[in-house]
């Protein structure tokens, strides 16, 4: 009797261990929720057109739940529709978190919708965009190899801000670490959003006079060969044929022209007579 005593009571402490770890992840994610709010922006309304977050842990089963017999209808293993169908955070590094969220379309319609938080983004700006202009005028542009793309790109400079940084303080950082240009003035342009389907939150852009250039110290995982100082209408002629082409260790080699933050930070310049 005794024995049966305590293994009853050790399955119902467990079960109240699951029951609490399960609370406590549902709290992390609700946590987050309200970061996110506060930093990128409301929860939205479905009634007013807008894609709804669901902030309640009862809203948030029910939709998990529907997302998950939809998945099932559609061909999916149980196990997969209870993968892909799980909300709260899917991954997370020490720069980006991979959010699942539980939402209701415009219609009433509910479901899920995932996207991607850069994490210096909850306290602030994720990142910065320079456009480094010389007094002849013309643009200083990175050629870099990235890696997503597997190819050259011609991009402006940019990167992350540090926790503790300004939007200003980050760019004249990235500004001499990626180009070496020492800025006398900096100017906001406005502000862009990387990728408005999945990543979360803008970036600011900023024009900036050059008024020296040093050694640049770029950061190990960077693969930018060189900068170049390129006129606007070169730019522009680039961005028509949609590549330049610019010697790369003595062989001429197909640069991709084709960022919107230099397109964005060019037309902004233009407009506001800065080029």
């Amino acid at each position: 009797m005794q024995l049966g005593s305590n293994i009853g009571g050790m399955k119902w402490i467990a079960t109240l261990l699951l029951i609490s770890s399960a609370v406590f992840a549902d709290s992390n994610y609700l946590s987050l929720l309200e970061k996110c709010t506060e930093a990128l922006g409301r929860n939205g309304s479905w009634k007013q057109g807008e894609i709804e977050i669901a902030t309640t842990p009862a809203e948030i089963q029910r939709i998990e739940k529907h997302s998950k017999q939809k998945l099932i209808r559609m061909g999916y293993s149980p196990q997969e529709a209870e993968k892909y169908s799980r909300v709260g955070v899917i991954g997370e590094d020490n720069y980006w978190i991979w959010v699942r969220d539980a939402v209701t379309f415009p219609g009433g319609i509910p479901g899920t919708y995932d996207r991607i938080i850069r994490k210096t983004g909850l306290t602030g700006p994720s990142g910065v965009v320079i456009l480094p202009v010389l007094n002849n005028k013309t643009i200083i542009v990175n050629i870099n190899f990235r890696h997503a793309t597997r190819s050259w790109e011609l991009e402006l400079p940019r990167g992350r801000r540090e926790k503790k940084e300004t939007a200003e303080q980050a760019a004249l950082r990235e500004l001499k670490e990626e180009t070496g240009c020492i800025s006398s003035k900096l100017i906001y342009l406005g502000q862009l959003s990387p990728h408005s389907g999945i990543v979360s939150g803008t970036v600011p852009v900023y024009y900036s006079q050059v008024k020296e250039i040093k050694h640049r110290h770029q950061d190990e995982s960077e693969a930018i060969e060189k900068n170049v100082e390129m006129t606007f209408d070169e730019l522009r002629e680039a961005f028509v044929k949609g590549y330049a082409i610019i010697e790369i260790k003595g062989i001429k080699t197909k640069i991709y022209c084709r960022d919107p933050f230099l397109s964005f930070a060019m037309l902004q310049a233009m407009w506001q007579k800065l080029i």
